[in-house]
């Protein structure tokens, strides 16, 4: 989470994390269940995606 503490392409933030194929179905359920956040207005989803931490409630 710390990694995406403030916007960054999606392939970047993964690589920083570890193995990218090891991280990004993380990050996708991390996406899909709203804690991470994407711009899919600018495009699809892909390697320069702009992704993001949702501020956490409570």
């Amino acid at each position: 989470m710390e990694v995406f503490a403030s916007p960054r392409p999606l392939w970047d933030g993964a690589e920083e994390v570890g193995d990218r194929l090891l991280v990004l179905p993380v990050l996708f359920h991390l996406m899909w269940s709203g804690v991470l956040a994407a711009d899919l207005e600018a495009d699809l989803l892909g390697a320069e995606s702009l992704v993001w931490a949702e501020e956490q409630l409570g």
